[in-house]
């Protein structure tokens, strides 16, 4: 009856997710993404006919508050299988009767007897075969991860930080699993993009130890599964956090070495201008950021693209508009100023388009600042454009628009006594926050 008593169990544990289910308010459809299986395989498991993993049973477990029962009923459930798989292969030994369908096996006596039973075989290659994360769950992943970096500059820190923590911990938690090598390979880059989306996060709220924690992990990540393109992401992330905390050297050593291991991939474009040439600048190097920019453009150009605005982290190439405003930001720092309001016009006009308040912030703030700094400085403008910038991120007070706007005050100083740089000044102050992390003092703009 051993036989019949698995099947009970499976059933009794079937209902028993219904029951949790229904009380947490859940249909099948609802739950399903939540504990990345299908719709139609709870249904199946809510009847017994279909007997999921442990790693499936502990993640609904927490989603409906079981408390372990679930889990508890899995163990029970698992120990029966397991004691009538070993009654059957006593039994089938007992006997001399084959444990699987097929001519009765006998040992090779020619080999020393050193053939192993046909059911050790068949363990072996159960084991071998199992993984924990199908196509099925890695698609799921892989969209709700390419979201998640798509919202990273329309929702707030503290709305999109639990949802990335959330798809880390499932990633983390899948990863000590048992997966065939290409599936893993998929997971490490999963983990990669979310530890590099966490730090782009931590680095927004002011948090720069945990930033350059998750981007060093990013690309440990990266490393270890062995790809490339996501390796160079990793570095490019880096690259953006060092250059935030000031640590202009380290932003640019970073961007080079991800410009080295994927010389023609989608980030080319991203480390050449976003992390050399806005590091140059910061250096000093006025050769080097033109040789940046041109190298960035050259790409850009032979690389059409229908996006109209990539994402910050983008997983594909940069757009035109984000290249030409990394591009203003590194002539602006130089000193460079002919070269920042072309580049500016176009990025601003693509940024209000897709109402990307960072975006918008910065370009402005950027705009205002090389305003200030021609011949015949153009102050109502440039405060203009700097209360807009505030205005626009007043909800999500990003760590780059408060150090752009830092500097922007720096630039104004000559002009201080003016009621519109006065009010300027009260807006910061009064939109600014404590940083989690005090990041280090940075050079007064040239």
């Amino acid at each position: 009856m051993i036989k019949e008593d698995v099947q009970a169990a499976w059933r009794e544990l079937g209902r028993q997710l219904a029951g949790w289910r229904q009380g947490a308010g859940h249909t099948q459809q609802s739950l399903a993404p939540l504990v990345c299986y299908t719709r139609s395989s709870i249904a199946n498991i809510e009847v017994g006919s279909q007997h999921a993993d442990r790693g499936f049973w502990r993640r609904v477990d927490d989603v409906l508050g079981a408390g372990g029962a679930l889990v508890a009923g899995y163990e029970h459930a698992d120990a029966l299988r397991r004691r009538n798989r070993q009654r059957v292969r006593a039994r089938s030994k007992s006997t001399g009767a084959p444990s699987i369908a097929g001519p009765a096996q006998r040992p090779d006596l020619s080999a020393g007897g050193a053939l192993e039973e046909v059911d050790a075989i068949y363990e072996r290659r159960l084991r071998s075969s199992s993984t924990n994360a199908d196509d099925a769950k890695l698609s799921y992943l892989e969209d709700a991860v390419l979201r998640a970096i798509a919202d990273n500059e329309r929702c707030p820190p503290a709305i999109l930080m639990p949802r990335v923590r959330q798809l880390r911990d499932h990633v983390d938690h899948l990863l000590t699993g048992r997966q065939h090598p290409p599936q893993r390979a998929r997971l490490y880059t999963l983990a990669s993009y979310l530890s590099g989306l966490l730090g782009a996060v931590a680095l927004d709220v002011g948090a720069f130890r945990p930033a350059h924690a998750y981007s060093a992990e990013a690309f440990e990540l990266a490393d270890a599964g062995g790809q490339p393109d996501v390796q160079a992401w990793a570095r490019a992330v880096q690259s953006l956090i060092a250059y935030y905390a000031g640590a202009y050297h380290d932003a640019l050593a970073y961007a080079q070495d991800g410009a080295r291991r994927s010389p023609s991939g989608p980030h080319s474009i991203r480390l050449a201008v976003n992390g050399e040439a806005r590091a140059l600048a910061r250096l000093g190097d006025r050769y080097g950021v033109d040789e940046a920019v041109e190298r960035a453009f050259t790409v850009l150009n032979a690389r059409p693209s229908d996006v109209e605005v990539s994402a910050s982290l983008t997983t594909g190439s940069y757009c035109h508009a984000r290249t030409s405003a990394n591009a203003a930001t590194a002539y602006l720092t130089i000193g460079a100023l002919q070269n920042v309001t072309g580049y500016l016009i176009h990025a601003l006009d693509a940024f209000d388009q897709a109402a990307l308040r960072g975006p918008q912030a910065l370009s402005r703030l950027d705009l205002a600042t090389a305003s200030l700094q021609q011949d015949r400085p153009e102050v109502e403008r440039a405060c203009t454009l700097a209360v807009e910038a505030m205005t626009l991120t007043a909800d999500q007070r990003f760590e780059s628009v408060r150090q752009r706007a830092r500097q922007f005050l720096a630039i104004a100083q000559p002009f201080a006594a003016l009621p519109e740089v006065r009010h300027v000044a009260d807006l910061i102050v009064e939109r600014g926050r404590p940083a989690q992390q005090t990041p280090p003092a940075l050079p007064s703009p040239p």
